[in-house]
């Protein structure tokens, strides 16, 4: 036999051996006390190490539903039905016998037995039961400091510059020069009389005058 897997008769006696049993004799629940030294499997759930009441819960029937409760019996664990098992030697005392699992599996419990009875109870397991892989016990976060590195200058970013268009210089009109204003003529101070003015325009006359009458009286 592998060393991955536990001899269930032998488990089973140690179990018996351990277990506080009524001095009377078997009762008609058949109620049996039980105590495991680590945890067992039965169908349903996975006892842990303590003692347990193990009895029949219809015995006026079939008699083939077991129920296991608390030491005290104030909380049931588990009921489930049971298949005829038997075995070829007797033992004083009630013993169970576990079906093999793997190393780190809680050793799951096949059959109970009477004392003083061939004839035992083999538990019935529900769908995929018993559990034949060992808990994945879940790992506690790592956390870790790392090696405070050299700090990274953050980038530099520069403001965007808006380039406006250069337009062409607008040339500004000119205004017409002005022509030059001449200067007004500057009137000569009267200085002289006008009567020598006057008396040689009457002359002038006068002759005018004595040159038409010469030519009247030639004409004549």
């Amino acid at each position: 036999m592998s060393r991955l897997f536990v001899s269930g008769v032998v488990v089973g006696a140690l179990v018996a051996v351990m277990t506080p049993a009524p001095a009377s004799a078997v009762t008609y629940d058949k109620l049996a006390f039980l105590t495991f030294s680590a945890p067992v499997q039965i169908p349903g759930v996975t006892l842990s190490a303590g003692t347990y009441r193990f009895r029949l819960t219809n015995p006026e029937t079939s008699r083939n539903v077991l129920q296991v409760l608390s030491n005290d019996g104030s909380t049931v664990y588990a009921m489930f039905h049971t298949m005829y098992d038997s075995r070829t030697s007797l033992t004083e005392d009630p013993v169970v016998t576990f079906k093999e699992t793997p190393a780190g599996v809680p050793l799951a419990v096949r059959s109970l037995f009477y004392g003083g009875e061939y004839r035992g109870y083999e538990f019935v397991y529900p769908k995929g039961g018993p559990i034949m892989i060992a808990e994945v016990v879940p790992q506690p976060e790592i956390t870790y400091t790392p090696y405070p590195a050299a700090p990274v200058p953050e980038p530099v970013i520069e403001p965007e510059v808006e380039i406006e268009p250069v337009s062409e210089p607008v040339a500004e009109a000119v205004p017409e020069a002005e022509p030059p204003q001449q200067p007004e003529p500057v009137e000569l101070p009267r200085t002289a009389s006008p009567l020598p003015l006057v008396a040689t325009g009457g002359l002038a006359s006068l002759l005018v005058g004595l040159g038409l009458g010469l030519l009247r009286r030639r004409a004549t």
